[in-house]
Order: C-alpha cells, then sequence, then structure tokens
C-alpha cells in the first residue's frame, strides 16, 4: 500500500508540474522559460553524474516497487483447509490470536498468555505464558502441544510455527 502510494503521488506531481510548463507556455507566461530548459537539457551528457544518480534512483526504486508486487502481503485472515478445494472460509487474525491464548489460558498453571503472530513466507505463532509457580517445570511444553492441537482442530492452510516463552510472575 506504502510503495504504490508513494509512486502515484511521484507520478502526480511530475505530471502536474509538466502540465503546467506546458499550460503555462501555450498561455505565453512560462513558468521556466523554454531557453533554460534547452539549455540545461543540452549541457547534460550520459556521463554527468547527476544524470547517473537520477538513473540508479529510478532503477532501485522501479526494482523495489516489483519486489513489493512480487512478495505477499499480510492478508487480513488466515485461510482455513477445507474438505472441499473449491470452497475457502478463513478465521480473521485476530481470532486466531483470540483462539490461541484461549487455548493457552485453559492449560493448568497459566494465569495470562499474549500471543503473537509473525512472519509473511514463514508464520510462527510466538506465545508468552505466565505462571504463578516458581518453577514452571514443563509447562512450555504442555502449553506447546496444546496449540498445536488447537492449530490442528482449526487447520489452516499455513500452519505457524509455534514459540513458547514461560515467565513467572
Amino acid at each position: 500500500m506504502v510503495p504504490a502510494s508513494l509512486a502515484a503521488s511521484l507520478l502526480t506531481v511530475t505530471g502536474a508540474s509538466a502540465a503546467i510548463q506546458v499550460i503555462s507556455i501555450r498561455l505565453g507566461h512560462p513558468v521556466l522559460p523554454p531557453e533554460i530548459t534547452a539549455r540545461l537539457l543540452h549541457t547534460l551528457t550520459w556521463r554527468d553524474p547527476a544524470l547517473k544518480a537520477a538513473g540508479g534512483g529510478l532503477t532501485l526504486a522501479g526494482l523495489l516497487l516489483i519486489l513489493a508486487a512480487v512478495l505477499p502481503g499480510r492478508t487480513a485472515t488466515a485461510p482455513l483447509a477445507g474438505d472441499d478445494p473449491r470452497f475457502v472460509t478463513g478465521l480473521g487474525r485476530s481470532s486466531l490470536r483470540a483462539a490461541l491464548k484461549a487455548t493457552v489460558l485453559a492449560v493448568p498453571g497459566v494465569e495470562n498468555a499474549t500471543v503473537r503472530l509473525r512472519g509473511r513466507l514463514r508464520p510462527r505463532a510466538e506465545i508468552r505464558a505466565v505462571t504463578c509457580f516458581s518453577d514452571a517445570g514443563n509447562l512450555a511444553e504442555l502449553v506447546a502441544d496444546a496449540v498445536r492441537d488447537r492449530l490442528e482442530d482449526l487447520g489452516p492452510v499455513r500452519v505457524p510455527e509455534v514459540a513458547v516463552r514461560v515467565t513467572e510472575r
């Protein structure tokens, strides 16, 4: 969204400035006199550093726009796998976070939890569980197993890796 807005803004400014110059020349009161423009364009060479910098900047901007178009964006929903390939259903990311948090809170010994969904290419679920026990033991493994089971029940198309960190209150 941001690269497209930036490109659209730059193209609008460039087009507007060219239109203003053409219209002002047609009306007989040029904003930038044609003699200055012609002299500036005739003095530029292919070896001019300013021209090379402008070309490099435009090339870099074009590559960044291509990269932004190719890489997947962050969707508002997590697609769920179903039995029928013609029917796709999805779960909102906030709903998926809430479901995973409820699963973590259902594990005995967990008082509070936060769930973060990260990654576009390699999805991850980062979970921080808070316990009142001074020795958490295998609580992290219990939480990770419960979350993996819940994810298996929900059946997202791209199952996130589960990372659990347990802290004591």
